[in-house]
């Protein structure tokens, strides 16, 4: 019919009528379409007997393949069912593998406003009590190929927008989401995959985004209740406190004191000052090499802190059987450090550790540097705040941070920016070479 469509085209550009028309001038595909053609279309008959009008049909014919077109889903318009199709935000990628199969995995992990934000819900297995309920939409495995012309698999999870750009400022969350996204790929389709990941620089896996259709519900919808205490924590939120000690679950210590907003860098030499709450930290780097490139790196993303202490294993490590032996048997032989240690010192080497901690609560009328205490050591960073004279607690609890490796705090400095209530402690990642030269186990001896 396309070839019918141009032949009408080029008869109505010359001017002249379809009455001499020979079919027998189209292929013989299309001779079968216009002897059906025919048939079904009086109009059409018509035109090729020397009536009607070439434009008016050929506006005709538009229209019905646009209708043809439109006879899919519409999108975002909830059906009867109480479904509704969208097409999802490209977000990021995780790769992994199946472990039965070995076949290459790629989740996307893509958002939509119609899918729920984190909400607290009454869950059975918790014997009644509150959870955080993340709501997710886990699409149909889709057949691939990846960059090596390998076959892969794909699967498209649909969150809510807040989740996927709270997961692109802060590492710590990210984590926590790419193991609801496993977690979620493998109860729905029974496969095991492989805890180990990468995070390929890449928002979508294929060629365009895939529709999906999701089940349009506000479970959510009941009563917000303005209270920090009822408020569901996002994803990951409490494991950014990991390095703190004596707190409860909501950061607070057992008096329900909160402990101060901070966070923790580590800056290339020379590299100047930033304000560390407002960076868009990068997504997790593979090797120490790429690390090497940026001047700023997150203080909850180094590998370290991605190794499962129970099994073993680093995220990121896509190593077959044979080469992960190969690997255990050489740090046998060398007498290797625990897994993340070395990648970890090497990718702090020459930086300087900065920790910013936001205290906005201090008594306006009192000096704010006499409303907390700083004390700095190799092994960690503590904050302390004084019970002050007619105050019935602290303004915060204590916060202790402790540094991936033993730092050089002979060398550390405090600075307190009045304009933002901020305190910035700096100190350096390694021991300098002058101070490398004194033997400490010595002089304690000696002393």
């Amino acid at each position: 019919m396309d070839e019918l469509y141009r032949v009408g085209e080029k008869f109505a550009q010359d001017g002249a009528g379809l009455s001499g028309f020979d079919p027998s001038m189209l292929g013989a595909a299309d001779q079968a379409a216009f002897a059906k053609a025919m048939g079904d279309d009086p109009a059409l008959a018509e035109l090729l007997g020397g009536g009607g009008d070439i434009e008016q049909y050929l506006q005709s014919y538009e229209q019905m393949l646009a209708q043809g077109i439109q006879t899919g889903p519409q999108l975002n318009v909830v059906d009867a069912e109480g479904g509704i199709t969208v097409r999802p935000e490209p977000g990021f990628v995780i790769k992994t593998r199946d472990v039965t199969s070995g076949m290459k995995i790629f989740i996307n992990v893509v958002s939509n406003e119609n899918i729920e934000r984190p909400h607290m819900k009454s869950l059975e297995e918790l014997q009644g009590e509150e959870g955080c309920r993340v709501p997710m939409s886990v699409g149909t495995p889709v057949e691939d190929f990846d960059k090596k012309s390998e076959p892969c698999v794909t699967y498209d999870i649909v969150a809510n927008p807040e989740i996927v750009e709270e997961s692109q400022k802060q590492p710590s969350f990210r984590e926590n989401l790419v193991s609801l996204c496993l977690a979620a790929v493998s109860q729905k389709y029974k496969i095991e995959l492989d805890p180990r990941y990468k995070l390929p620089k890449m928002k979508y896996k294929g060629a365009s985004v895939q529709l999906q259709r999701i089940r349009k519900s506000r479970q959510s919808d009941i009563e917000e209740v303005p209270s920090s205490n009822t408020a569901a924590p996002m994803p990951g939120e409490s494991a950014a406190r990991r390095a703190q000690s004596g707190t409860g679950a909501n950061g607070e210590s057992g008096d329900g004191v909160e402990q101060p907003e901070f966070c923790i860098f580590y800056s290339k030499a020379g590299a100047g000052s930033i304000d560390g709450f407002g960076q868009k930290w990068p997504l997790p780097l593979d090797t120490p090499q790429d690390a090497a490139e940026l001047d700023y790196l997150s203080g909850w993303d180094l590998p370290c802190y991605r190794v499962n202490a129970f099994q073993e294993k680093i995220r990121g490590t896509m190593m077959n059987k044979s080469q992960r032996e190969q690997m255990e048997a050489e740090h046998q032989e060398a007498g290797a450090a625990p897994p993340g240690v070395n990648e970890t010192r090497e990718i702090l080497a020459g930086r300087t550790c900065t920790v910013q901690v936001r205290m906005a609560k201090f008594d306006m009328q009192i000096p704010s540097l006499k409303q907390f205490g700083v004390e700095v050591s190799d092994e960690c960073l503590r904050v302390s705040f004084p019970l002050l004279p007619r105050a019935a607690r602290p303004a915060y609890a204590p916060l202790t941070l402790w540094w991936p490796q033993q730092f050089c705090s002979a060398q550390a400095t405090a600075h307190w920016e009045t304009q933002t209530d901020t305190l910035s402690v700096c100190l350096p990642t390694e021991v300098p070479d002058d101070e490398a030269e004194f033997d400490q186990g010595l002089l304690n001896a000696v002393f």
